[in-house]
């Protein structure tokens, strides 16, 4: 994990705006191994969005999803205070028909519960990715504002 638990310990003893440290890694696998090594590591919940969020859009009709999706997070997030919590599996937060925004979505919600989340994509010259280009959800944002980690 190289430099992992150095980012790890200055996140956890320092109080950044947003409390949610993105670990950024293009590769699922990569990014699922870690998770395993930080619940090793760590006496943290684990909260699997994608996994959750799912079953609780599957049965609202589509053009109630996105607000519903939004209102679940922060929800969810009441019931780990004050954190830190690890947050895996965040892909469906970039579903197209959900309108959101993941990374103002995550900054928000670290406002009630600090986090840690696994961001499948890279951090490079101050733009965090999501996913490769080739990607069809591909997107970009310039200075996210957050602590970030790149994995290797």
């Amino acid at each position: 994990m190289n430099s992992l638990p150095v980012a790890i310990q200055d996140f956890l003893n320092s109080t950044p705006y947003y409390p949610c440290l993105l670990l950024v890694h293009p590769r699922i696998e990569r990014l699922h191994t870690v998770a395993d090594e930080l619940l090793g590591a760590y006496d943290w919940p684990r909260l699997s969005i994608g996994w959750e969020l799912s079953e609780t859009l599957l049965p609202i009709e589509l053009k109630r999803r996105p607000p519903k999706a939004a209102r679940w997070l922060e929800d969810r997030l009441n019931d780990f205070k004050p954190g830190p919590l690890l947050c895996t599996d965040i892909d469906l937060l970039f579903e197209p028909s959900l309108i959101l925004n993941p990374l103002t979505l995550l900054q928000s919600a670290s406002r009630i519960t600090r986090l840690v989340a696994l961001w499948p994509g890279t951090h490079q010259n101050g733009v965090l990715a999501y996913a490769i280009p080739e990607h069809a959800h591909y997107r970009t944002w310039r200075n996210p504002q957050l602590p970030i980690e790149s994995l290797r």
